[in-house]
């Protein structure tokens, strides 16, 4: 029991560490790219190069994981709660969530093309 929860302090620290680190660099470095993303990025590279080892998460991420539908319950619940809304605006929702995206992404594509032509 002892050992168990052990392992599970160390992985929470682990988390919460990299979460903690990103958030600091988050605000120190006035970035707005979001702080749980970029720890987990730097979660992942330091599993990649070995200095976190798998099995020093695993009792901390598993609850996470297990519970980690019940994050997105309320968004689906709230799909299908308006769902003849959904139906009836489907083509704006369509564009607003789909081809805008795209759109954005082509036309700042080409623009970095083009500035990385003439560097």
């Amino acid at each position: 029991m002892i050992k168990h929860s052990a392992r599970f302090i160390l992985s929470a620290a682990i988390i919460s560490a990299f979460l903690f680190s990103a958030h600091a660099l988050s605000d120190y470095f006035s970035v707005s790219f979001p702080a749980p993303l970029s720890a987990m990025l730097a979660l992942f590279l330091a599993l990649q190069l070995g200095i976190v080892k798998l099995h020093w998460l695993t009792s901390g991420a598993h609850p996470l994981l297990n519970y980690m539908p019940l994050f997105f319950v309320p968004a689906a619940a709230a799909i299908i709660e308006h769902v003849e809304l959904v139906a009836r605006y489907w083509l704006p929702l369509l564009l607003c969530l789909v081809i805008v995206p795209l759109i954005g992404l082509f036309i700042i594509g080409t623009i970095m093309q083009r500035l990385g032509k003439e560097q």
